[in-house]
């Protein structure tokens, strides 16, 4: 398994608030980072991986999506059609899964390692992943998606997760 300094970032940690900074330039530093996120993913079990994440201020996003890893600079959805319901995990939030209704098909501009624009078009689990993500660097948890009264039900398992992974390490 292959290393990273990078460390997954959880629940009360403020870089989960912050909106990600645009990419100016796409260069080695920045396909360094992907890099370093993808080994990240990779050896949590995840699908996703979002900058802030990862501690880094920065509009990066990975994603597993089954046939290749994807490395998105820059991601932005165009575009949402219809609506799906899925239960969703998130390595910021260890052993909570919850049922988030997002758009069942999406469109996303992003610029490639290359710094070429691109867009991709996703259904089914890649659309919900990729929404996810693009959420974290946007500053949105997937709790945000929630109505208030599943919210209040939930502070309590949400304290819990705050207090056991304090500065990114179980107490």
């Amino acid at each position: 398994m292959k290393k990273t300094k990078l460390r997954i970032h959880f629940w009360g940690e403020k870089i989960l608030r912050t909106k990600c900074q645009q990419v100016k330039e796409v260069n080695d530093e920045i396909r360094k980072l992907l890099d370093e996120m993808c080994v990240l993913m990779k050896n949590c079990d995840g699908m996703g991986l979002a900058a802030n994440q990862a501690g880094l201020d920065v509009s990066l996003v990975v994603v597993n999506s089954g046939k290749e890893i994807l490395k998105l600079i820059n991601p932005k959805i165009l575009k949402r059609e219809g609506s799906t319901e899925f239960e969703e995990g998130c390595l910021s939030f260890p052993g909570l899964y919850i049922n988030i209704k997002r758009a069942s098909k999406v469109w996303v501009s992003y610029l490639n390692e290359r710094g070429e624009p691109l867009t991709i078009e996703a259904s089914g689990i890649l659309a919900v992943v990729l929404q996810h993500e693009i959420d974290h660097i946007n500053g949105i948890v997937f709790i945000d998606r929630l109505p208030i009264w599943v919210r209040i039900r939930l502070r309590k398992r949400l304290k819990e997760i705050k207090g056991k992974y304090k500065n990114g390490m179980p107490e």
